[in-house]
């Protein structure tokens, strides 16, 4: 779904990178006098590219998809271009806490991963100390001096990265703050444009989407949808089936191949005398829990899946779709208490238990409610958005410099 908090409300985090490449290559479009570069584009795609989640569900990178994606990453650009342009016109003030957070939040990119997981911890711990009721951003300048406390090592290792990052690139602290600051300045722009002209949808509109919703989960396609909201209300009921289908509450131990950092690797690329061994080990597990002995402890001694062994293997409840095909049919095929033989997946051999089983139930409007009437706060701020920056396209001067099939080979 295209929500306007992925363009806006997560900040610097969405945004293309801070530090572009200072190569003064081919420009590939003039925006208002403000050049876009051939290098600043790269530059971006990298980082796209990197970001992109892998697995099942993730986007398959056909020449379509590419080409479609960087058509789309080139537009964005233009677009950031005239925002920080009409942010400037505006003379949009960006609050001196909201600039020292997002200096921060890129150096939390250079933080090694346990300095980002004791990172995380303390925001959390934070954001519960000011309860629910309180949606302010959480305090990432106290979390910070609190982790340089707690994990100093970690702290000045994400400083003298981003040192060298700056030095690399050419730049001064003064040059990138200011970069900060326009990246910062759009963020403000666009959402004091959006909370002025969108309301919050009524009860009406909530009601008529959760009749399309319930149509489509019958296998119905309401009419009248363009081709977007169409899409977004397949997405929709796939996840709410998943939540009112037969659900499962399981616990696992996975053996496979790790890497260096105890990571599962791929279960693949295992020779015939690794996955052997692996298996002889699994089946001396197996026979421990057909004796008797504690699964979870088992779970949590063995298993390879670190994130659920520190809670004995516990996977919580999944529907159907939400794992993968060999064992996502060996864990619905079991009774409560019920242990798997051992299975094989793309991620490696599993023992499976069922801990509690739920059957399917209709969807009601109070499950769904609160759901639906964000999805409809969501695609009407996008439509704000989007016909905003319409609006600026028209009156700003826009040199395109490169075709699109030219910039899809690029």
């Amino acid at each position: 779904m295209k929500h306007f908090a992925m363009i806006v409300a997560a900040g610097l985090l969405a945004a293309p990178p801070v530090f572009s490449a200072k190569l003064t290559n081919r420009p590939i479009a003039v925006v208002n006098g403000e050049t876009i570069l051939l290098s600043d584009f790269q530059k971006n795609w990298d980082t796209f590219q990197e970001q992109q989640p892998e697995g099942p569900g993730a986007e398959k990178w056909t020449d379509e998809f590419k080409k479609e994606a960087r058509q789309k990453l080139f537009d964005q650009m233009v677009d950031d271009k005239i925002l920080q342009g009409e942010a400037k016109k505006k003379k949009i003030k960006v609050p001196q806490r909201d600039l020292e957070n997002g200096i921060l939040q890129v150096k939390t990119r250079f933080l090694p991963e346990n300095g980002r997981r004791d990172l995380q911890i303390i925001i959390r711990r934070q954001m519960a100390a000011q309860g629910e009721k309180d949606e302010s951003a959480p305090d990432l300048g106290a979390a910070w001096k609190e982790l340089a406390v707690s994990n100093p090592a970690a702290a000045k290792e994400a400083e003298a990265t981003f040192q060298k990052e700056l030095k690399e690139e050419g730049l001064d602290i003064k040059k990138f703050t200011e970069r900060i600051r326009d990246q910062l300045s759009v963020v403000q722009l666009t959402s004091e444009i959006v909370r002025q002209r969108v309301k919050p949808p009524t009860d009406e509109e909530v009601k008529n989407l959760f009749d399309r919703l319930t149509q489509q989960m019958a296998g119905k396609t309401p009419a009248g949808l363009t081709p977007e909201e169409a899409k977004d209300l397949e997405s929709m009921a796939k996840y709410f089936s998943r939540q009112t289908g037969e659900q499962v509450h399981a616990r696992h131990i996975l053996l496979s191949l790790v890497d260096g950092k105890g990571q599962p690797s791929k279960w693949e690329s295992a020779s015939t005398s690794e996955k052997a061994a692996i298996r002889k080990k699994m089946e001396d597990i197996q026979k421990q829990v057909k004796k008797g002995a504690n699964f979870a402890e088992l779970a949590e001694k063995h298993s390879v899946d670190k994130g659920s062994a520190v809670n004995g293997g516990d996977l919580g409840f999944f529907g159907r779709g939400q794992m993968v095909p060999a064992f996502e049919k060996a864990a619905f095929s079991l009774a409560e208490g019920q242990v798997s033989e051992i299975v094989e997946s793309p991620f490696g051999l599993h023992l499976i238990k069922v801990i509690e089983k739920k059957p399917a139930s209709k969807l009601r409007l109070d499950q769904a409610e609160n759901d639906l009437r964000e999805y409809l706060f969501r695609s009407a701020q996008q439509k704000v958005f989007e016909e905003f920056v319409a609006g600026l396209r028209k009156s700003s001067d826009v040199k395109i410099l490169v075709s699109s099939d030219e910039l899809a080979g690029l």
